[in-house]
């Protein structure tokens, strides 16, 4: 790649682009989808899957965010899970598959840049306590740490529990759930969640929790 064309290329910066970027980008090009394929083998394009590119952070100048790559490579969806928590530091084990909520079907993706699973919520579960996070400039839909224990909890699914006792040792004891970085939770977000319908005893006994 020539430094001009690695230039123009770098102003894409780190998000992800659908061939059709850059393909504007490449317009000079009689050969678009050969010139891409040709980037790719050059390291200089990260193929995440078909029709949807990164650049390498050699050309960018910075590595790409995984949660906002998770965005774009199936959608909607939103972080989640244990991803959202760690990210959040309200677990203490570190994270190597981005996981996140969808209200499609399930899906797997392993990609170069790393592995990234969705799990299925109902779609009137699915917009209760979903916020937009910022990554430089970039935003990406991620689960408040409320609905992220949520849809974790949903998730198990031979958890049961009912009391908020339970649940509090469960949290403590098995996913390691460090209560004093909780700060103040947002009541509005449990509340949501403890009438949605899904496992109700299950909902109201976290709602009790940080009541």
């Amino acid at each position: 790649m020539d430094i001009l064309q690695s230039r123009k290329l770098a102003q894409l910066g780190a998000i992800p682009f659908t061939t059709d970027v850059i393909a504007s980008e490449l317009s000079d090009y009689s050969a678009v989808l050969a010139k891409i394929a040709a980037l790719v083998d050059e390291g200089c394009l990260v193929r995440i899957k078909r029709g949807l590119y990164c650049l390498s952070p050699e050309i960018s100048g910075m590595e790409p965010d995984l949660r906002v790559v998770a965005n774009s490579l199936y959608a909607p969806s939103y972080v989640s899970f244990e991803t959202a928590l760690s990210m959040y530091g309200l677990i203490p084990e570190r994270v190597d598959e981005t996981m996140s909520a969808c209200a499609k079907r399930a899906k797997r993706f392993t990609t170069p840049l790393g592995s990234f699973s969705y799990r299925t919520v109902s779609r009137d579960w699915f917009p209760i306590g979903v916020r937009t996070a910022d990554s430089d400039g970039v935003g990406f839909l991620v689960a408040t740490p409320e609905k992220a224990l949520g849809d974790l909890l949903l998730a198990r699914s031979n958890l049961r529990i009912s009391s908020p006792d339970s649940l509090r040792s469960f949290l403590e004891e098995d996913i390691r759930l460090d209560f004093e970085a909780f700060g103040t939770p947002d009541k509005a977000v449990l509340r949501e969640m403890a009438v949605c319908g899904h496992k109700p005893l299950l909902m109201r006994a976290l709602e009790r929790i940080f009541s």
